[in-house]
């Protein structure tokens, strides 16, 4: 009877864990399978059908305004305060500025032709071409105008040559794309289809601009994100926009666009300017 029962006892465990063994493999083929079936078909998509889906999102903002806090790193400094900014697309867009403490900027408007620029602190207002800008003057940070753009608006757009490449890796679509000794690369969101990621490389590898997009919501059918980085590692510099609110497609009062510097404050054409606001002799990163 003792053998019978450790017999019916090993038995017993035997098929116990064969059962648990058999659901264990059960349940990993589907969950493999589930996960396979998210992988799209690549035959469906190309970098061109990737660019042109991401482009719908910014073809159907008309107009954002939002309030965000704004973090400027710089190598051994740090600038930090809140911004209310104001677009109207296609081209104009304009920065208020709360407290940004070491950088001397109060509102900035900008168009396809003109920008004008207040500084508090000299209480002077510049003018000028668009075209004429260096924001590294007033931001300290190299980032030029299209830039700008996409670290407010979170909207990055895809360049796509005969070069461009398209893979499916870690969830995403990865578009590479080779630009003289550079590559762009793009990681986008399957489902959203908006750009989480841009990375341009040196034929090294290295990293030169990185742009980040975090926390995507979707607001009137648009996609944005909350939190937008924009680093250039080897400059050691970046700038956050971290979004607290954020309105799309509702009409803006033309009163918004409005710098209003101080009654006497002085005003400078930004080619009459005698010297430069900042040392020009700063490295640049950027590869155009």
């Amino acid at each position: 009877m003792k053998f019978t029962f450790l017999k019916i006892k090993f038995l017993h465990r035997f098929y116990l864990s064969d059962f648990f063994f058999v659901i264990f493999c059960s349940t990993s083929l589907f969950l493999n399978c589930a996960t396979t079936s998210k992988i799209p078909n690549l035959s469906n998509f190309s970098p061109e059908v990737l660019q042109s889906r991401v482009a719908r999102n910014l073809q159907n903002l008309q107009s954002f305004e939002g309030k965000a806090r704004v973090i400027i790193e710089l190598p051994g400094k740090g600038y930090n305060g809140f911004a209310n900014i104001f677009m109207k697309l296609p081209d104009s867009v304009y920065v208020k500025t709360e407290a940004i403490l070491g950088i001397d900027i109060g509102g900035l408007f900008l168009d396809q032709r003109f920008f004008a620029a207040y500084a508090p602190r000299d209480n002077i207002l510049y003018y000028g071409e668009a075209e004429s800008l260096d924001l590294r003057d007033f931001l300290e940070i190299e980032i030029d105008t299209d830039e700008l753009f996409e670290v407010f608006t979170g909207l990055n757009q895809i360049v796509v040559n005969d070069t461009s490449k398209l893979v499916f890796a870690g969830g995403k679509f990865v578009i590479t794309t080779q630009l003289n000794q550079q590559s762009l690369i793009y990681e986008v969101d399957p489902d959203k289809y908006i750009v989480t990621k841009s990375r341009l490389v040196d034929a090294e590898g290295k990293t030169i601009l990185l742009k980040e997009y975090r926390r995507l919501r979707k607001i009137k059918g648009l996609v944005l994100p909350q939190i937008i980085k924009l680093t250039r590692p080897q400059a050691r510099e970046r700038i956050t926009v971290y979004y607290t609110s954020q309105k799309v497609n509702k009409k803006i009062a033309a009163e918004k666009f409005k710098i209003k510097p101080a009654k006497n404050a002085k005003r400078v054409y930004w080619g009459d300017r005698k010297r430069p606001v900042i040392d020009r002799d700063l490295q640049k990163t950027n590869p155009n």
